[in-house]
């Protein structure tokens, strides 16, 4: 299955935002399960604080890289660990889905995430960083693939109030912005392969 799902990733190329944007952030997307018909996908669900503007939305653990990350991919892993306490293994990496360019109230950001996909065979401990995370959960992609969990999400912006798709995970808010369009890119590479 890994073999499968890491071509899936390959062809074609993610795009690479890396020539156009300098600054970014690295995420790991976590799979689980033992068949492609079972496979649940990773969350966290960020820290409520009033001075994020991301408070309490649901995310991929990650964050900025830094000077002494060596390659994206030691940012996506150091992050990872640092956010939820899971230390990822180069083994588990299946690849990477598109850079996707950051954006604010619909205005694209000098600013790009990179994701990286990973898939796990081994159970672990989370043990959460408060000030950046609030949960960490498994979803099943068969729950995100659901009609009756696609919704829409209310985004208040200077010029009114924004409808974007969501996808219910039985809490709030929904799935929605930046992490929803991954996990679209992620849905696109497997499609044909996870029902």
């Amino acid at each position: 299955m890994k073999n499968l799902l890491s071509s899936l990733l390959e062809t074609p190329s993610p795009l690479d935002l890396q020539p156009r944007l300098e600054r970014h952030a690295c995420v790991s997307v976590i799979l689980k399960g033992p068949d492609l018909d079972n496979l649940e996908i990773a969350f966290i669900q960020r820290a409520f604080n009033p001075e994020d503007r991301w408070s309490g939305q649901i995310a991929f653990p990650g964050g900025k890289r830094e000077e002494f990350d060596e390659t994206d991919l030691d940012a996506a892993i150091r992050e990872t660990k640092e956010e939820v306490g899971v230390e990822l293994s180069r083994t588990e990496l299946l690849g990477r889905l598109d850079d996707i360019q950051a954006r604010k109230a619909g205005t694209l950001l000098d600013f790009y995430i990179r994701p990286f996909v990973f898939h796990v065979t081994r159970d672990f401990g989370i043990t959460l960083d408060a000030s950046e995370v609030a949960d960490f959960f498994w979803i099943p992609i068969k729950h995100i693939k659901d009609p009756q969990r696609q919704t829409q999400y209310e985004v208040k912006r200077d010029s009114g109030i924004a409808q974007l798709p969501a996808v219910y995970l039985d809490r709030e808010p929904p799935l929605w912005g930046l992490t929803y369009l991954m996990v679209l890119n992620l849905l696109e590479r497997f499609r044909g392969v996870i029902k």
